[in-house]
């Protein structure tokens, strides 16, 4: 009997890397119209030299034509041959961009395949276990409640001894480490909207954590879910 086990790759990384090889698909889709459109703006170029250079030959070979109508003939085929050199430039940069969007996709595709055959890494054994509350997030709390305003209602709840409460440990480390990086990147408003709004009403609602804790931190902090039998 064999004692191997079937791998099962990080669903996460595996969809990461199906959406790189998806975008970089795309990017080379998106790069080879460039190039046929740069084809054909630098094929219309050699076209309106050949019509410029026939045009000065005419003018030349003629004695009617005064030295300025031949100046001015000859102007313009300098103008068509500028207009053909940046449609050269561009052709240029629109080709290098199809080749390096391959080299991404050959990329993107390796590292797809990897990620298929990648064990997901196992959470720890303490995934589960809710974290002591740090020093830091003690100090950025009582900090953070002393400031507030929008939560001094009738219906908020607050337990001075929440670092008892696991559950506000969790949310306010998680709330902690997001309000460092925003704090960082300058994305205060996002931090607000999006992180603490969305964990405000379950601290502090009257449903929240601090719901037994209305008369006094209730030291017996055990939730019983209702389950079905």
């Amino acid at each position: 009997m064999s004692d191997n086990k079937t791998v099962e790759p990080d669903a996460h990384a595996v969809a990461q890397a199906a959406a790189a090889v998806e975008a970089a698909t795309q990017a080379i889709a998106d790069a080879e119209a460039k190039v046929a459109a740069a084809v054909d703006v630098l094929a219309d170029a050699t076209d309106d030299i050949a019509v410029a250079e026939t045009k000065v030959e005419d003018f030349l070979s003629l004695d009617s034509k005064l030295p300025w109508q031949v100046a001015a003939v000859q102007r313009d085929l300098a103008k068509r041959k500028r207009a053909q050199a940046r449609a050269e430039g561009k052709h240029a940069s629109a080709t290098a961009a199809v080749d390096a969007a391959r080299d991404d996709l050959n990329a993107a595709r390796a590292a797809l395949a990897q990620a298929r055959v990648t064990p997901a890494r196992p959470l720890p054994d303490d995934a589960g276990v809710p974290p002591a509350a740090s020093k830091e997030v003690i100090a950025w709390v009582e900090k953070l409640t002393n400031y507030l305003e929008s939560q001094e209602r009738g219906d908020s709840l607050w337990c001075p001894q929440w670092e008892e409460h696991s559950e506000a440990v969790w949310r306010f480390t998680a709330l902690h480490r997001e309000f460092e990086i925003s704090f960082l990147d300058d994305t205060m408003s996002g931090w607000w909207v999006n992180h603490f709004d969305r964990h405000a009403p379950f601290i502090f609602g009257a449903t929240g954590i601090f719901q037994s804790c209305e008369n006094g931190h209730d030291p017996d902090r055990s939730f019983r879910f209702s389950r079905r039998a």
